[in-house]
């Protein structure tokens, strides 16, 4: 059995933080357009963000993990409202 190194231990990973960053402009996109081809952009985008949301922070260790989710839960809720006020409306 061969042993590959070991790797730094980080708090976050780029996988975490790109989802979350992906949310942060799909609710930005969302928040300022309603309609037309930017729209599903960013619809685009949050979608990306919080498929990336669910299969990066399925297990967080530690507590800045633990906000970082949070953070991301609350990303997610509001890109679900301004996702559905941009379909409805």
């Amino acid at each position: 059995m061969t042993h590959s190194g070991d790797r730094p231990q980080t708090i976050t990973t780029r996988g975490q933080l790109t989802a979350l960053a992906l949310l942060l402009a799909g609710v930005a996109v969302l928040a300022k357009w309603h309609d037309g081809p930017v729209f599903w952009c960013g619809a685009l985008l949050g979608l990306a963000g919080v498929g990336g949301y669910f299969t990066r922070f399925d297990s967080p260790r530690g507590a800045a993990q633990w906000l970082l989710a949070a953070v991301g839960f609350c990303l997610v809720a509001l890109f679900t409202v301004q996702f559905l006020i941009g379909v409805l409306s």
